[in-house]
């Protein structure tokens, strides 16, 4: 516990650090330089979203992570797609960064069969600071779920049928204001 929160400080700490440089908590939405000079955000400030998403101790890795935490901080509500990819069994963005309080709401395409969101640290390297669930795997189109995800910490979560081909996701809460 007292490593979780050492780490959760520490990212936090970054995040911080970024939002003050930038003046907006920058970035053009997809983790990356957003032209204005905004670093991106990188799994190596947030070690637990990192090794969640590449390694294989529970599940495969993330297939379409590729270090990169999308910066949509300042933004009320987001959407992340569920079933997306070629496979159809990916989460996207699989990273997301975003401020306490907002709104998470998780989309199904329809795509790769039956999906849910599953948060539960004790299956998830014991790293997530949420704990939640969609329910059963349903596999319509249009389905959501949505998570107000107030407290600053990171968010954890797979998709329970398809957790051995890497449908994982993360979410980083920044303290907000």
């Amino acid at each position: 516990m007292r490593r979780r929160r050492c780490v959760q400080a520490t990212g936090l700490a970054v995040l911080t650090a970024i939002a003050g440089c930038t003046g907006n908590g920058g970035g053009d939405g997809n983790g990356g330089d957003g032209g204005d000079g905004a670093p991106a955000l990188t799994g190596d400030d947030y070690p637990a979203v990192d090794a969640w998403l590449t390694e294989t101790d529970v599940g495969a890795a993330a297939p379409n992570y590729d270090g990169s935490i999308v910066d949509r901080r300042d933004q009320e509500a987001i959407t992340v797609g569920v079933g997306t990819g070629d496979t159809g069994t990916e989460f996207d963005p699989a990273a997301v960064a975003v401020d306490a309080g907002t709104t998470v709401r998780w989309e199904w395409t329809g795509e790769g069969g039956a999906h849910n969101v599953e948060a539960e640290p004790d299956d998830q390297i014991g790293e997530s600071d949420y704990e939640f669930s969609s329910g059963d795997p349903v596999d319509e189109e249009g389905e959501t779920y949505e998570q107000v995800l107030d407290e600053p910490g990171v968010a954890l979560y797979h998709c329970e049928p398809h957790l051995t081909v890497g449908m994982k996701g993360a979410v980083v809460v920044a303290e907000s204001g």
